[in-house]
């Protein structure tokens, strides 16, 4: 309704879109293996990047909600 045409549904893309929402844990491997289990059950996350320690010491994974849209759960920056 606010937009004429209409919008893309990021959940009718098959690849992620190039936006994302980033949300800081302690624990991403914990954060990401629930998301990715719900994903089992029900409708929750589809894994696209394993939990992984990048070289400055941020741990990052990516996942993708049911809507499409991008999801990086990661550490917070020291």
């Amino acid at each position: 309704m606010n937009f004429e045409g209409g919008v893309l549904a990021a959940s009718e893309s098959q690849r992620p879109l190039g936006m994302e929402i980033g949300l800081v844990t302690e624990d991403v491997p914990a954060a990401h293996a629930r998301a990715v289990a719900a994903g089992a059950v029900a409708a929750g996350a589809v894994e696209l990047k394993a939990p992984q320690v990048k070289p400055w010491g941020q741990t990052v994974s990516w996942v993708r909600c049911p809507a499409g849209i991008l999801v990086e759960l990661c550490t917070a920056v020291g």
